[in-house]
């Protein structure tokens, strides 16, 4: 609905600035520049009317998924298969060395600076 009625007021501004353009001797500014402003403002018009149309949906997907949890009584479900992870921060999470799998390599060691170099600023 949005496209037809986009596609009528593009062929509406058309027809109207051909149809000044017509009657003018020459071609005159002002209706050509006034029909840029139109077609941009019609683009910025169906832009907004199909945002609109995007929340609608957005905000109808989700008071039906509240009224299907008021429904169940508030129960939530898990969507996926739910596996307990351990928290991360945990005093024997820090503590254990992780393990290293046997194919990876160890960090390069970065070479030694050399002595007449120093750095260029210190805090």
């Amino acid at each position: 609905m949005v496209a037809a009625v986009f596609a009528l007021g593009v062929l509406a501004l058309v027809g109207g600035i051909a149809v000044q353009l017509n009657q003018a001797e020459g071609v005159p500014p002002l209706p050509v520049f006034l029909g840029v402003v139109g077609l941009a403002v019609l683009i910025l018009m169906a832009g907004a009317c199909l945002a609109l149309i995007s929340m609608a949906s957005s905000a109808r997907q989700g008071a039906e998924a509240l009224r299907r949890m008021s429904l169940r009584g508030g129960e939530l479900r898990a969507v996926g298969p739910a596996t307990e992870a351990p928290a991360p921060f945990t005093p024997t999470n820090v503590a254990e060395p992780q393990p290293q799998p046997a194919s990876a390599k160890p960090a390069p060691i970065r070479p030694a600076r050399p002595a007449g170099r120093s750095l260029v600023a210190e805090r």
